[in-house]
């Protein structure tokens, strides 16, 4: 598959990224490792080839801005004594964005190849797990009602699942056609199973865009597999076991809570809502950050010291961990105003500039991905991890890859 008898940078590039996947599953060390290498033999082979005008290009510039203000507001805001590193670390990204849609001109089928395999294989684990109440290697979920998978304790899989579904579903459906809506329903039941609410949601609103917008079947087709999959997790939740139940309702709100609010027994539900649910917990507290700091937000990487801080401790709601869990909130209060302008200005010109290209079904799943990410209110990894960056940049390379190699000494793109 990758032509190792021609030992090259190129060669071992595209290796290096379609194991990423795996790197990601295994933990920030390896992941963080492949990146780098990545990056390095990347600049080395344009250099070679003589191609770094690749990185001629606006969207570029317009993200090492994006990095030079992280480093700035890092150096002069951020209390935090890591995020200097961390701000400058976060150039790995950007080079790696830019390898992939490199290595993509020519490569995709390689690269998807690997990736739909992996994928293939985390959903048979992920059935496995649910079936047995381990996976194939023997690791248990700390959780009822989670299943973890290859992950282990850190119970991320739904993450990887969210970031990777569409990319790989699309190239089978590119050469596995007459099985796509068989892959669609087995991907999307696992979504439920492994029981992360919010990553689920997403999942299911890109598949309701895709099948009402981007398929070419009549209204009536497009009618019966919506309800499909409307009637797919309401079974599960109402057929299966009670954490089921309690996962994908009760522990979104609970059930006293419900009762109160119907009896009109609480005065400030609103608050009592906050208090009961940890992620609008997180976000009261990232709001009252962000109120505090408006335009530069209170520094890269500190909400994990600004939110333990007592005077953000109101109305009896404790919201303090290492980060807000949604990308809006952590950008508004660590970042300000003009960090959260910078970063969205960047992703909506992206969006905009490919939503007028004829878009190959690739760069739609990584569209679609990039729209529901955006969503507030859902809760989210840390846009600014190693797992959650990692997996949005490689849907994000889908969007600015050229359509051919011809396209790669066009500088004006």
């Amino acid at each position: 598959m990758f032509n190792l008898k021609v030992f090259n940078i190129q060669n071992l590039n595209i290796f290096f990224i379609s194991i990423l996947p795996i790197g990601l599953i295994a933990g920030s060390l390896i992941s963080n490792t492949i990146i780098i290498l990545i990056c390095i033999f990347f600049l080395y082979d344009l250099s070679i080839k003589k191609d770094l005008i690749y990185l001629n290009k606006f969207n570029f510039y317009f993200l090492i801005i994006i990095n030079i203000y992280l480093f700035l507001n890092s150096f002069f805001i951020s209390e935090n004594s890591e995020s200097l590193i961390k701000s400058i670390g976060f150039l790995r990204f950007i080079i790696l964005t830019y390898a992939i849609s490199y290595y993509l001109i020519d490569n995709s089928k390689k690269i998807l190849k690997v990736w739909t395999l992996l994928f293939l294989i985390v959903t048979f684990d992920i059935l496995f797990e649910y079936t047995f109440g381990k996976n194939i290697l023997g690791f248990k979920s700390p959780y009822i009602g989670r299943i973890s998978s290859f992950t282990g304790d850190e119970l991320k899989i739904g993450g990887y699942y969210f970031g990777f579904i569409f990319l790989c579903l699309f190239f089978l459906k590119r050469y596995k056609q007459r099985y796509f809506l068989f892959f669609s329903v087995l991907f999307f039941v696992s979504s439920f199973l492994i029981g992360e609410r919010s990553n689920f949601i997403k999942i299911f609103l890109m598949y309701f865009l895709f099948f009402t917008f981007f398929t070419q079947i009549n209204f009536f087709k497009k009618f019966l597999v919506i309800i499909l999959f409307i009637l797919i997790p309401l079974t599960l939740i109402f057929s299966s076991q009670n954490y089921y139940k309690d996962r994908y309702i009760h522990h979104v709100i609970s059930k006293e809570l419900i009762e109160k609010f119907q009896t009109k027994k609480e005065d400030k539900i609103y608050k009592k809502i906050i208090s009961e649910n940890r992620y609008f917990s997180h976000y009261y507290v990232a709001t009252n950050i962000f109120k505090d700091n408006i335009f530069f937000g209170s520094g890269f990487k500190s909400f994990r010291i600004e939110s333990y801080k007592d005077k953000f401790y109101k109305d009896g709601i404790y919201g303090a961990s290492t980060h807000p869990h949604q990308f809006h909130f952590e950008i508004l209060s660590e970042l300000g105003i003009i960090g959260y302008l910078l970063i969205f200005s960047n992703l909506i010109y992206i969006l905009f500039s490919k939503s007028r290209q004829k878009n190959q079904l690739l760069e739609l799943g990584s569209f679609l991905f990039i729209i529901i990410s955006l969503i507030p209110i859902l809760p989210s990894g840390s846009f600014f991890t190693s797992y959650g960056a990692t997996i949005f940049f490689i849907n994000y390379s889908f969007l600015i890859r050229p359509n051919n190699r011809n396209k790669i000494k066009n500088t004006s793109e």
